[in-house]
């Protein structure tokens, strides 16, 4: 118990443990977090209805989707691939859950094909568009978005368009370090109950990054999950997207495609290939 304990509580290096498949690809977490994506109040994995709503609305007005091939990528349950498919794109999406992926199928879109896959690995089908949309773009180390930002630079057509967002640098400073331990922790998302949870969040300064470490124990097992998150500035996305060959315009607004204002939570940066 020793030995566990001062594994939880010692800081790792930055972006240590990054293995986004204990988050999503668990039997357990999988069907709760699809029961919160088809939560339309709910912003815990996706926005919220009528929020996606107006960001495809904004997108469709300004990239014209009908006719468009479109690679969504993490697209979970079709959520934004179903309104993308409305508007007219042919859509392709990708995403670690089966569960989520058997979700998509089962709505039986036409020109819509979806598939279980890591984005991180292997290439990115080719398109006209290719979103990464509610922050997944925060959730991997910089040499893991320079290998995405090729592969998807590689997908594009010349003029092709990049879609991403991601959560602001100012977001930071709302996170302290702190340990937790709780009976069925997080109201019983992490295992069925009766289970106990121990999560031990640190924060990274120079990288405004935060990791919450968490330990689920069960009877019959345990587990260790890495859940990483690091906030940015428009600047320095657009930095990473010009290096791999993107023009980037201005931030902006995830909901309305104004321009972003800096005491927003998050942007959007549409990155086109040169």
């Amino acid at each position: 118990m020793f030995e566990t304990l001062a594994k939880l509580t010692a800081k790792p290096a930055l972006f240590a443990s990054f293995d986004t498949g204990a988050l999503w690809t668990d039997p357990h977490v999988s069907e709760m977090m699809l029961t919160c994506h088809l939560d339309e109040t709910s912003a815990l994995a996706s926005r919220p209805a009528g929020q996606i709503d107006a960001m495809v609305h904004w997108l469709d007005r300004h990239l014209g989707l009908a006719g468009k091939s479109l690679t969504d990528l993490g697209c979970g349950p079709g959520l934004y691939a179903a309104r993308f498919h409305k508007a007219g794109a042919r859509v392709t999406g990708i995403d670690q859950s089966e569960r989520s992926i058997a979700y998509a199928k089962a709505q039986g879109l036409p020109n819509t094909d979806f598939r279980v896959g890591d984005y991180n690995m292997g290439a990115v089908p080719p398109a006209d568009i290719v979103t990464l949309i509610y922050g997944d773009v925060c959730a991997m180390p910089r040499d893991r978005r320079a290998s995405l930002f090729q592969r998807i630079h590689s997908a594009l057509p010349a003029g092709g368009v990049f879609v991403l967002d991601a959560f602001a640098a100012s977001c930071f400073d709302a996170f302290t370090e702190a340990v937790v331990v709780a009976a069925d922790l997080d109201g019983g998302f992490w295992a069925p109950p009766p289970y106990f949870g121990l999560k031990a969040t640190f924060l990274y300064p120079d990288a405004t990054t935060v990791l919450d470490r968490y330990l689920i124990v069960e009877k019959e097992r345990s587990r260790w999950v890495h859940n990483w998150m690091q906030y940015m500035t428009p600047g320095q996305l657009s930095s990473e997207l010009m290096a791999a060959g993107f023009e980037v315009g201005g931030a902006l607004d995830v909901l309305t495609g104004d321009t972003w204002r800096d005491d927003q939570d998050m942007f959007c940066l549409l990155a086109t290939k040169i």
